[in-house]
């Protein structure tokens, strides 16, 4: 092998090849080092993420925490990749990854809340109200208590019917009442 030098460089002969520096075998060594690090970094899966995800369902309300009325449109997630809006009733059901998860709710004007829950493979697991406390509402006033959740139960009379009727201090209140059934 012939040595030749050009400039304070040192250049080697490689047979039929052209003379190449010590730098540029150097450079070409390290950006496919840097390259196979890269393919290999982008091959493996973000923490905590094994094989196949196992989803679930996560059904509630958003409610405004000192009327106890929904929030429509309100903002429902689950981490960051699982979100969805609360209807006009501020109810909401969320597909999320089974596991212990976190659900959040934020809306204009109001403080964020959260709840902890449980989310089962193929199941559907209720969180029951998220309250939302809104962001004017003055210092040293409680909220209101969250209203009960209706316990399901099997009827045999037609669907309740929807009606308005005055409730506490004026306010208009919706309530549920059987409708009368034909005989």
């Amino acid at each position: 092998m012939k040595v030749f030098t050009s400039g304070g460089s040192h250049l080697f002969a490689a047979g039929p090849h052209a003379p190449e520096t010590v730098e540029s075998n150097m450079r070409r060594v390290v950006l496919g080092m840097l390259m196979l690090f890269a393919l290999g970094d982008s091959c493996s899966p973000p923490p905590n993420v094994v094989g196949v995800q196992d989803f679930g369902r996560v059904v509630g309300r958003v409610l405004d925490a000192m009327t106890n009325r929904p929030i429509p449109n309100a903002l429902v997630s689950v981490g960051s990749l699982y979100t969805s809006n609360a209807d006009v009733n501020g109810a909401f059901t969320l597909r999320a990854v089974a596991g212990d998860q976190t659900v959040t709710a934020r809306a204009p004007g109001y403080s964020t809340a959260t709840a902890d829950t449980t989310i089962a493979k193929d199941d559907t697991v209720s969180i029951g109200y998220i309250r939302l406390v809104p962001l004017n509402y003055p210092a040293g006033q409680a909220t209101l208590a969250p209203p009960s959740t209706p316990t399901p139960r099997a009827s045999p009379t037609a669907a309740p019917v929807m009606t308005t009727s005055p409730g506490p201090a004026g306010s208009p209140m919706a309530t549920a009442s059987p409708s009368p059934r034909a005989t």
